[in-house]
């Protein structure tokens, strides 16, 4: 946990968290940014199991597949990295980039 103290001369943060520990919320944070990233772009799970079953159009069920495959791989690019990270503030410094939604979901 972080713990900041005030005083005159500023504001001091202090990182009590152990590299495991922060590397496990980062992890989780990802985690859950690809999750709001899928679901804020209108695809719920109903429209994934619809689009898994074929559903929609072809071109639709593509581009929802495309979307969700695209959200994964920025999460294991995020996850990769904060494992690889040497410090807590290296791993804090990743950040989830959404890929940009496609037209026809």
């Amino acid at each position: 946990m972080k713990v900041y103290i005030y005083s005159d001369s500023g504001v001091t943060a202090i990182d009590g968290r152990t590299l495991e520990d922060t590397r496990t919320e980062c992890i989780q944070l990802a985690r859950r940014k690809t999750t709001e990233a899928i679901e804020s772009s209108g695809i719920d799970e109903k429209t994934q199991l619809n689009a898994i079953a074929g559903i929609y159009p072809p071109e639709r069920c593509e581009a929802i597949k495309s979307y969700i495959a695209a959200c994964r791989n920025e999460y294991l690019r995020c996850k990769a990295l904060i494992l690889a990270a040497t410090s807590n503030d290296e791993a804090d410094a990743v950040q989830f980039v959404a890929p940009p939604v496609p037209e026809g979901l």
